[in-house]
């Protein structure tokens, strides 16, 4: 825990701030803060190198405590190992701003630490350790002496891990003033998993960010932060890639060990710094389908057995042109009966038989075995949700609608299914298709799983519901499941929901304006089995306390 205390130069007033903030505590840190004439006073820190750089520092107006709360939970992410380097790095670097401690915190890669050099001697022993030489050379060197040279010519100190030396290389301005990056911050970040745990507690923190890879060291810190056992019993809560469609590529099954290979092998290769490697993975992930990590990974370490077809073959109609090119099918063909050709039906034929997919960059073709087709049967399902109606009366003295709407429950909704409905058709855009709200889906995967969602209301029980009907080419597993419902519940709230929200239904009594989501906490999504098993099951229950 960072405590520290502010000073007021100009009234001689002070707080004291235990972080991280509850919402109240941070609210009167930020009106104190934005002083202008506020000094760090105190400190105290399991870091004592934090103690002696940030007592007597300025703190910046708008931004200060916001870098003091980056700080807080910055080090709380950082192993032991890098609270060392970082130490040594507050000592070698003597910053004169928070800013500049902030902007240090996330250059710990310009720093190089010989663990368990902690004289000259060592020093030298393992800088030179590094270059060839024969044994007998080795017998008259004078590591010592290397050590001081070294030394003396390198920014760096001894800590009780080792030496802790700069590179070389300057450091990045990360941080301009204005936007602090993520608490966890790696430049090394493929991905960002955000965990959570029943046994966290931090204070006000509600997940603890870990950026992948990760080293051992570091997945044992998390598990240690979060109360785990081991690493079976974590939660990710969220995920996020500085490459952001990589996100849209991953599949909803995540085992944090294999999401750490993944991002390795990913980091090993550059894959996600090559353009032409990095669109191979996103179309070879699209087109496979993975369920889990695991066949993520496997798909990545492969990613030479995949190829994009040329940028022209868009179409079925344009890959069997492409096929009979590539095999040097020369049939000779009247030039009158070639419009009595139908090669749409020739190259969907082709593209089943060799395992061709559409993706969003272009066909793919795996050139090992055929990619495998997603089933033609479509599995059909209901999600159901709690709707709120609010309906504007016609006031007939007044000629025109009531200013305030009466809120009608689930139950009065019922008389206005029809109409709903009708206007729920009318929301349908022709570039949707048959696929509807399907072609929204964010992730990619999803996204070709998924055949078709349909918003649509329903009566069951005496109320009016709000219903998603969707089809799939197969049965989503339950995590993509949770991951379709997590993207109905954004177009209920944000997209498609809101603009229906917005347009009202005219009836004979009023204009109605029907809610698909609201932020009450009985407010769920869940299928047609969950909804009317659960509610079977409970009229039972109360059944057997009556009798």
């Amino acid at each position: 825990m960072l405590k520290v205390y502010l000073g007021d130069t100009a009234t001689s007033d002070g707080l004291w701030l235990a972080l991280p903030l509850g919402s109240r505590e941070r609210q009167d840190a930020m009106k104190f803060g934005d002083r202008g004439t506020v000094e760090i006073g105190a400190v105290t820190s399991p870091l004592e190198g934090l103690k002696e750089h940030l007592e007597g520092m300025t703190l910046r107006p708008g931004q200060g405590i916001r870098e003091l709360e980056f700080l807080e939970r910055h080090t709380d992410c950082m192993t032991e190992r890098e609270k060392g380097i970082f130490q040594a790095a507050l000592e070698i670097e003597r910053p004169h701003s928070v800013m500049e401690v902030v902007n240090l915190s996330c250059n710990l890669d310009k720093f190089v630490l010989y663990e368990g050099a902690s004289s000259h001697e060592e020093l030298g022993r393992r800088v030179l350790g590094d270059e060839e030489m024969s044994e007998k050379v080795a017998l008259y060197l004078d590591y010592g002496a290397a050590g001081k040279k070294y030394a003396g010519s390198h920014a760096g100190c001894f800590n009780q891990f080792g030496y802790v030396a700069r590179t070389g290389e300057a450091l990045e301005p990360l941080y301009d003033g204005n936007r602090l990056p993520g608490p966890g911050y790696d430049k090394s970040c493929v991905i960002q998993v955000w965990l959570s745990s029943p046994y966290y507690a931090a204070g006000n923190h509600r997940y603890y960010p870990v950026s992948l890879p990760a080293p051992d060291d570091r997945l044992a810190l998390a598990a240690e932060k979060l109360g785990w056992r081991n690493l079976d019993e974590y939660e990710v809560a969220n995920v996020s890639c500085p490459v952001h469609e990589l996100e849209s590529c991953l599949p909803f099954s995540r085992d944090i060990r294999e999401m750490n290979a993944f991002a390795g092998l990913l980091a090993e290769k550059n894959i996600l710094g090559d353009a032409g490697k990095r669109e191979k993975l996103f179309a070879a992930l699209e087109a496979e389908v993975p369920e889990n990590m695991a066949q993520a990974l496997e798909i990545a370490a492969g990613l030479e057995r995949y190829t994009i077809l040329p940028e022209e073959v868009k179409t079925a109609e344009d890959y069997a042109v492409y096929y009979m090119k590539a095999k040097q099918m020369d049939i000779d063909i009247a030039p009158d009966l070639q419009m009595f050709i139908d090669y749409k039906a020739y190259g969907e034929f082709r593209m089943k038989r060799d395992g061709v997919v559409q993706t969003g960059h272009g066909l793919v073709q795996r050139e090992d075995i055929p990619v495998a087709q997603l089933t033609e049967e479509l599995e059909e399902f209901k999600l159901f949700s709690p709707l709120k109606g609010f309906i504007y009366l016609y006031d007939e003295d007044w000629g025109g609608i009531r200013n305030e709407p009466d809120e009608l429950s689930p139950c009065d909704l019922c008389q206005y299914e029809d109409k709903i409905l009708e206007r729920i058709g009318q929301e349908h855009l022709e570039e949707e298709g048959e696929r509807g709200l399907a072609v929204y889906l964010h992730n990619r995967l999803l996204n070709r799983k998924v055949f078709s969602m349909e918003p649509a209301v329903e009566s069951w029980d005496g109320k009016l519901w709000g219903v998603l009907k969707v089809k799939s080419h197969g049965p989503l597993s339950p995590q993509e499941l949770s991951g379709l419902m997590e993207e109905w519940q954004g177009q209920e709230s944000d997209g498609w929901g809101e603009g229906f929200e917005q347009r009202e239904i005219k009836t004979e009594e009023g204009e109605l304006c029907v809610s698909f989501w609201n932020s009450d906490n009985d407010f769920f999504i869940k299928t047609e089995q969950e909804l009317k098993q659960g509610q079977t099951q409970e009229f039972r229950m109360q059944m057997g306390r009556n009798g």
